[in-house]
């Protein structure tokens, strides 16, 4: 059966000058670093399985052809720009060459995941957060499975902001230079989707470019959000979660939404004092913990967790380093992280050697 047969959406395109073992060692690799299934694997087709739907590769006449089916529009989108990352890792030219086949019937218009907020109210909160309550133009796909979402900043000084729209290819394409928008990703702590009314919270660090945008924005400014996306309220009994303070408030949305029943153990990891104050929900059956930063490493005590409590689902957002120390155990054991939640939150700057 075909990926239009098996799904409402599906697109397809080339992928001139691109060896079809090279596309299927990539497509391989992806597979083991995020423990997708490969539903087959061959030397002529390779099918890769997600949250989002199906890819399918296979060896054309004249070059590889990638295909995509999804049970919605927007997740169709989300899969191919999955696909546009992964070859341009192999080749930044042969990426600029995709041509969606359904590209002409939304050429010029918005990413399907792409919408505008208009920011309603900016308010203090204890621990160092700062609290956004927004309208969104449409919720109803913001569920618990997803309650991640990008913001799309511009700079404010800029008076007319440039937006995303889609090209005759249909590729995204995105402001570039003074006009590229800032894209930090935050977590949906509450929201109503009668009335389209978003809340998000934002943890104040010095020189944090959405940290200065929360602190200055007026109401009725619009922005951009793309969205949803990442992971959902984890449905599970058993759990151990880690996170330093920009995971708190993805921490806070899913104590609220466990079941009854679940048990298990927060480790909170704080930069700063002050973070223990921010308003975390309790559960009757999940313990909490403050760390230090200078005393602990996330991703050290997610392992020891790993090797002592096979039977606790884990859940991380931290910083990249932690995270990819975690992912790197779960390889060396054997073991599988699709029942687990591992995700960089944010990114260290690179110590510079120079000096003067």
């Amino acid at each position: 059966m075909s990926i239009q047969e098996q799904f409402p959406f599906a697109a397809h395109t080339l992928l001139p000058n691109l060896s079809y073992p090279t596309l299927r060692n990539a497509i391989q690799h992806r597979a083991k670093e995020f423990d997708l299934p490969l539903a087959q694997d061959s030397k002529t087709e390779i099918q890769l399985k997600t949250a989002y739907g199906t890819y399918r590769f296979w060896q054309g006449d004249e070059a590889p052809i990638a295909e995509i089916g999804s049970s919605r529009s927007d997740w169709l989108y989300v899969l191919k720009e999955s696909l546009q990352d992964i070859v341009h890792e192999l080749s930044p030219e042969i990426a600029k060459a995709i041509h969606w086949s359904d590209a002409q019937e939304s050429a010029g218009n918005r990413p399907p995941n792409f919408q505008f907020i208009t920011i309603e109210d900016v308010t203090a909160l204890a621990g160092g957060f700062l609290r956004v309550t927004a309208l969104a133009e449409d919720l109803s796909h913001f569920t618990t499975d997803s309650i991640h979402f990008r913001l799309a900043l511009p700079d404010p000084e800029r008076q007319e902001p440039q937006w995303p729209y889609l090209s005759d290819s249909g590729q995204t394409i995105w402001p570039k230079g003074e006009a590229a928008l800032h894209r930090p990703v935050y977590t949906v702590r509450d929201m109503d989707i009668s009335t389209s009314r978003l809340t998000f919270d934002i943890f104040v660090h010095e020189g944090g470019r959405a940290t200065a945008w929360a602190q200055n924005v007026t109401p009725g400014t619009r922005v951009g959000l793309t969205g949803p996306g990442g992971g959902g309220i984890p449905e599970v009994n058993q759990i151990t979660m880690y996170a330093d303070e920009t995971g708190f408030p993805a921490v806070a949305r899913i104590l609220e939404a466990l079941e009854p029943n679940a048990s298990g153990h927060v480790v909170l990891q704080q930069t700063c004092s002050a973070s223990a104050h921010y308003p975390m929900p309790t559960h009757p059956g999940v313990s909490i913990e403050y760390v230090q930063e200078s005393d602990s490493d996330l991703g050290d005590l997610a392992i020891e967790t790993m090797r002592n409590r096979p039977d606790q689902m884990i859940w991380l957002a931290a910083e990249k380093a932690a995270a990819q120390k975690l992912r790197a155990a779960f390889k060396t054991e054997g073991l599988n992280t699709k029942e687990h939640y591992i995700a960089a939150y944010w990114t260290r700057p690179a110590i510079s050697n120079t000096q003067g």
